[in-house]
């Protein structure tokens, strides 16, 4: 175990503690961390996910939008790690169609929803799984838009040497103001860029609480669904937020939450990517902070996110959450 993580979750049954998890929780703002639990802020982790609104935020640079107007839905749908739903499909084609391709000018895989109910429909209707319902179909459709801006080749905008590549990160970087990264590809076959925990904070706080990317902000807030799914942790945090929460989740399990009113971050890395542990923690320190009530977790599906008791397949409560840190 990296020496930088240190012990956040264990799960008990019946007085044994069964599985634990370490990681690293880093609170901050633009003047710096305000606490941490862990060590971890020189070291680098790849953003992975979360850095798709970041990368959206390349094409108002640019001024890809005032060419090919988005709707704050499509905007949602480019800045999410969706669950491939129809309403996401939608968005996506739209999107396409709008710029002048087509399905297949994305280079993202073809790979099954996250949705599960639209998976039982595929199966139903022995329907083929698309390209449009990768998780990251929207990121790359806005990577196409913008290659239709600049006039750059789209064979293969996915590579790291290609200039939309050199374009987005360029912009992570000013963002997340920092030029010591680290590059590889991401499961979805674009670019993924390595910064701190810190870095990555900095970059959302940069970005949510510009004006000039108001848009993006506006997009998130207001189809926090688009912008994931049903279920999915970043989704229901900004649903339970009224407004004021902002969050992201990235695979290895990092997940970035802005809190807009306070102009803070919370920025939590899970070592071994336990995405339940993920939720968990990144719930208890939002309640820890004061950026969650009761009320809000309770009367919102957050609240299934944040099951603490250990049950049976029967419901029988058998063990329960214990966690070792407290911000």
């Amino acid at each position: 175990m990296n020496n930088n993580f240190v012990k956040l979750i264990g799960f008990i049954r019946n007085n044994l503690e069964e599985t634990s998890n370490f990681g690293c929780i880093l609170h901050l703002n633009n003047s710096g961390i305000i606490k941490q639990i862990g060590n971890c802020q020189n070291v680098k982790f790849y953003q992975r996910s979360c850095s798709k609104p970041l990368q959206f935020s390349t094409l108002i640079n640019e001024g890809v939008l005032d060419k090919f107007p988005f709707t704050h839905e499509e905007i949602a749908v480019c800045c999410a790690s969706h669950t491939g739903t129809k309403q996401h499909q939608k968005h996506i084609l739209n999107i396409l169609d709008k710029i002048g391709f087509c399905e297949n000018h994305l280079l993202c895989p073809i790979d099954e929803p996250l949705d599960k109910e639209e998976q039982k429909y595929l199966i139903k209707n022995n329907l083929p799984v698309r390209k449009i319902h990768n998780n990251c179909s929207g990121k790359h459709s806005a990577m196409l838009a913008l290659c239709k801006f600049k006039g750059f080749d789209v064979s293969n905008y996915n590579e790291p040497s290609h200039p939309l590549s050199k374009l987005v990160i360029n912009q992570i970087c000013d963002l997340c103001q920092t030029n010591d990264i680290v590059v590889s590809k991401d499961g979805c076959t674009l670019p993924t860029v390595a910064t701190t925990l810190p870095e990555l904070g900095t970059g959302f706080l940069n970005m949510f609480l510009s004006e000039k990317y108001s848009i993006i902000k506006e997009a998130i807030l207001k189809f926090p669904y688009l912008a994931g799914g049903s279920g999915r942790i970043d989704s229901e945090i900004i649903n339970a937020g009224c407004g004021n929460l902002i969050s992201k989740v990235g695979a290895g399990g990092i997940i970035v939450v802005i809190n807009l009113k306070k102009q803070e971050a919370l920025v939590v890395k899970i070592a071994d990517a336990n995405y339940l542990s993920r939720s968990l923690v990144v719930i208890k320190s939002m309640l820890d902070l004061g950026w969650l009530t009761e009320n809000q977790l309770n009367n919102t599906p957050l609240k299934d996110l944040y099951a603490k008791d250990i049950k049976t397949e029967t419901g029988e409560i058998v063990g329960s959450v214990k966690f070792e840190f407290s911000l």
